[in-house]
C-alpha cells in the first residue's frame, strides 16, 4: 500500500466528489452522527451514500483488494468489507469523511477486534493536527505505512490441507498481530518434503525472516 501523498487526497474531495457530495459532508459534520446517512434529508441522505461508494471504490485499490488488517482477499466480498475509519469516527467525528484516515476492512477485524478503540493511536486526543505523522501509529498505518515492511501475511492451500501464518517484522507489526488477534487466522495443517522442514520454516528462510518473529 503506497503512501497517500496530500495531493492525491486533495484530488479524491476535489476531483472525485462533486459539490453536492462535498456539501453533504459539511451538513452531515454539524450532526451528531455524521456517517449515519439515512438520518438525513434527501438530497444529502443520496449524497452521502454515494460518498461512501466513492470512498469504498477509492480504497479497494489502494489496498489491493485486501483488508488492510489481515490481508485477506476482500473480492466478491462486498457485505464482507467495511469503509474503515483508522481513528474512529466516534472518537473524531470530525474525521468522519477524511479520506486520509479511511481504508478498507474485513468485518472479523473492525467490529470484533477493532471497533472504536484507540489505543493503537499515540494521544488521540492530539491527533487532528498530526495526522500524517507515522510515529503517531503503533500499527501500520494503511495510509502511510507499507504493511509489508511490517507484516507479511503467508497462506498456502493444497487440496484440503492449508497453512496461514503472518511474520512480524516489526514492532508495529507485532502490535497489530496482537491488536485484531490475527493469531487466531493462523493455520498450520501442511507439511512439506524439502529436508524435512515443515513450510513455515522453508518460507522463513526463502523470506529471509526470523521463524519466530521479531
Amino acid at each position: 500500500m503506497p503512501e497517500m501523498t496530500e495531493k492525491e487526497a486533495q484530488y479524491f474531495v476535489e476531483q472525485v466528489l462533486d459539490q453536492g457530495e462535498r456539501s453533504a459532508i459539511s451538513v452531515a459534520l454539524t450532526s451528531q452522527n455524521p456517517w449515519k446517512h439515512e438520518d438525513f434529508n434527501e438530497p444529502v441522505k443520496t449524497d452521502l451514500g454515494t460518498v461512501k461508494a466513492k470512498i469504498k471504490d477509492f480504497h479497494f485499490e489502494r489496498v489491493s483488494r485486501k483488508c488492510c488488517y489481515c490481508r485477506r482477499s476482500l473480492e466478491d466480498a462486498s457485505i464482507e468489507t467495511d469503509r474503515e475509519h483508522v481513528i474512529p469516527k466516534g472518537k473524531k467525528k470530525s474525521l468522519s469523511y477524511d479520506i486520509f484516515n479511511l481504508s478498507l476492512a474485513c468485518k472479523r477485524c473492525n467490529m470484533t477486534y477493532k471497533g472504536e478503540k484507540v489505543n493503537h493511536i499515540v494521544d488521540v486526543d492530539t491527533i487532528e493536527a498530526d495526522l500524517r505523522n507515522p510515529d503517531r501509529y503503533l500499527i501500520p498505518h494503511p495510509n502511510i505505512h507499507s504493511y509489508e515492511d511490517h507484516l507479511i501475511r503467508i497462506s498456502v492451500q493444497f487440496g484440503a490441507q492449508q497453512f496461514t501464518s503472518y511474520r512480524r517484522i516489526t514492532p508495529q507489526g507485532q502490535f497489530l498481530y496482537d491488536f485484531v488477534r490475527l493469531d487466531k487466522l493462523c493455520v498450520d495443517e501442511l507439511d512439506i518434503a524439502q529436508g524435512g522442514k515443515k513450510v513455515d520454516e522453508v518460507v522463513a528462510q526463502v523470506l529471509d525472516l526470523p521463524l519466530d518473529g521479531i
